[in-house]
């Protein structure tokens, strides 16, 4: 048998219950000060009624010293709170508030309000949509950017997916005219590669045939990497 019940609170104040758990064995008494955060009111000030799962009336709680489960409340029933001296509901009448006004042309100047806030959401929104439409994005950002750490003469390895690595320095830097976007030309240790620097008729830079090669910066690895021939004879 369950040692608690899950009861839904529901106060005069508040048109939203909120599900709790208390004790079988709790005390009326010890209920209504659990409820005065909730009712806002003490608990001295605080009538209590039992209500069904569908929120009809069953029975008005008045014996403090009574457990819950004595009383007749079962799970899944609703407690309601109400404050008897009905200070909360006043804060429910906007005539008891005092409202603050300012006239439109004053609230159009502000600078911290939320229209003023909206305003600067949607000229950023422009701004952003803007930019996009007038500059599109750069297919060799990536590219242009691994670009920037290679220099003729390092030492290199080229890494290409499904292709063996291969080793050598680098001996072009830049452009081409046989496809857009930047290139590395690799001189390589080994006659792994596919021409003698030249491409279509142009030449980049002048090695063996067979000894040269060319990649995109993104596949280039800069480093200290000694021929691979020399770590086999090792």
């Amino acid at each position: 048998m369950a040692d608690h019940y899950e009861l839904d609170i529901t106060t005069n104040t508040c048109e939203f219950p909120y599900t709790k758990k208390y004790s079988i064995a709790m005390t009326l008494g010890d209920l209504k000060k659990k409820l005065e955060l909730i009712v806002g009111a003490e608990a001295e000030s605080i009538d209590v009624e039992l209500r069904d799962n569908e929120g009809k009336f069953v029975a008005a709680l008045v014996e403090n010293s009574k457990s819950l489960k004595d009383l007749g409340v079962k799970n899944g029933m609703q407690i309601h709170g109400i404050d008897r001296t009905h200070k909360n509901e006043e804060l429910k009448d906007d005539s008891m508030v005092e409202k603050y006004e300012i006239s439109e042309d004053k609230y159009e100047q502000r600078q911290d309000s939320v229209r003023a806030f909206k305003k600067r959401l949607a000229a950023e929104k422009m701004a952003k949509e803007g930019q996009s439409a007038s500059s599109p994005p750069d297919p060799f950002e990536q590219q242009n950017e691994a670009l920037k750490h290679i220099q003729v003469g390092q030492r290199c390895e080229v890494r290409i997916k499904d292709q063996p690595p291969r080793r050598g320095h680098i001996a072009f830097v830049g452009q081409t005219k046989f496809k857009e976007g930047p290139w590395v030309g690799i001189a390589y240790d080994e006659p792994v590669g596919k021409n003698d620097g030249t491409v279509a008729g142009v030449r980049y830079f002048q090695v063996d045939d067979k000894y040269g090669g060319f990649a995109r910066p993104s596949d280039v690895v800069i480093g200290d990497f000694p021929p691979l021939f020399d770590m086999n004879e090792i």
